[in-house]
């Protein structure tokens, strides 16, 4: 019996070897790459599947399936933690959301180009030198418009060398001061609110940023956009997305829209019209720039004005330039826009 019994374990630790093995190749499988030719030629709200294709090692696979089993862990198994960052990168469980997330995985996109027309602009004028030349705009001098950052610390890796800088001000600070400024220049009142709203505790970030907007809002009696600026992260893509405009390359933006699915929401209909035309202005000056406008349930505090959004200038594997670029260019945008709303 207890001869048996050996050879049944030794069995079974030979079809656990099979399945490891299965498991392996199956990850390592571009399965957007079989699928590429079916997606060419769709139409602009088609989905770009080879921006999320998986590839990692037989190593990496190795690590995920132990993380994913306490029993194979073994004396490294880390199955708390991993419990608690899933429940970070996942805003469907939570009441205020962490949005680094893949554009793919938003509920409903509602615009999204499906060709490269955009990655190379063609212009006759000169390649950018530091700041895009931004014009005086006398007809929004009375008008107001507020940025600030619910994840302050969210930064861009080939800068800092981390996604994150907790506790402390990231980069994606920078690129709202930079909007602020050019804002600025071009004569409206512009303000930046440059508080930290996710440290110490980062679950309570979009509780803390809502008394920031209420505090905005009590206080500006003209304003006419309220933008919350992130920067996006698409677990297992350490390479970002730009495009190339009069010889320099830009991150592109994702505009977030919040709906009422979960709460009441009186502002979402306004304010994805107005990520709308902010789209649509952005295809005409900048084909690409904005990549498109994701819904997602959840509120993320733009229920208490109809022009708010929130912005995600780039992913964390853009460069500090390639996002500051991104958003001289979408201030262009956004200045068109509200010049043509209030005419």
């Amino acid at each position: 019996m207890q001869g048996q019994n050996f050879i049944n374990f030794l069995k079974n630790i030979v079809f656990l070897q099979l399945f490891l093995i299965v498991i392996i190749a199956g990850v390592g499988i571009d399965f957007a790459g079989i699928n590429k030719d079916r997606l060419d030629g769709s139409d602009k709200f088609s989905l770009d599947l080879s921006a999320i294709a998986i590839g990692i090692s037989p190593e990496t696979a190795i690590n995920l399936f132990a993380l994913n089993s306490v029993a194979l862990a073994g004396q490294n198994a880390t199955a708390d933690r991993w419990l608690v960052d899933f429940r970070r990168e996942m805003p469907e469980n939570l009441m205020v959301a962490n949005l680094q997330l893949p554009a793919s995985r938003g509920q409903h996109i509602r615009i999204q180009e499906s060709d490269k027309s955009w990655a190379d602009i063609k212009s006759p004028v000169k390649p950018q030198e530091d700041k895009v030349e931004i014009k005086y705009y006398q007809a929004l001098e009375e008008y107001q418009v507020v940025l600030y950052c619910t994840h302050s610390a969210e930064t861009y890796i080939p800068d800092s060398g981390k996604a994150r800088c907790d506790g402390e001000k990231g980069l994606v600070n920078d690129v709202a001061g930079l909007i602020r400024e050019q804002l600025q220049s071009a004569g409206i009142q512009a303000d930046f609110i440059d508080n930290i709203h996710d440290y110490p505790d980062y679950d309570k970030s979009y509780t803390n940023s809502r008394e920031t907007v209420k505090d905005i809002l009590n206080s500006k009696e003209k304003l006419l956009a309220l933008f919350d600026v992130h920067r996006d992260s698409i677990p297992g893509k350490e390479s970002a997305d730009t495009i190339n405009v009069r010889g320099k390359k830009a991150a592109r933006i994702l505009i977030i829209v919040g709906t009422d699915e979960r709460k009441e929401h009186p502002h979402w209909k306004d304010n994805l019209a107005f990520a709308e035309k902010l789209y649509q202005q952005g295809e005409k000056m900048y084909p690409g720039l904005i990549k498109g406008i994701r819904t997602r349930p959840g509120t993320f505090n733009q229920e208490f004005f109809d022009h708010s959004l929130l912005l995600e200038v780039g992913s964390d594997y853009n460069s500090f330039t390639e996002a500051k670029y991104a958003g001289e260019l979408f201030t262009q945008i956004l200045l068109e826009v509200l010049e043509e709303e209030i005419s």
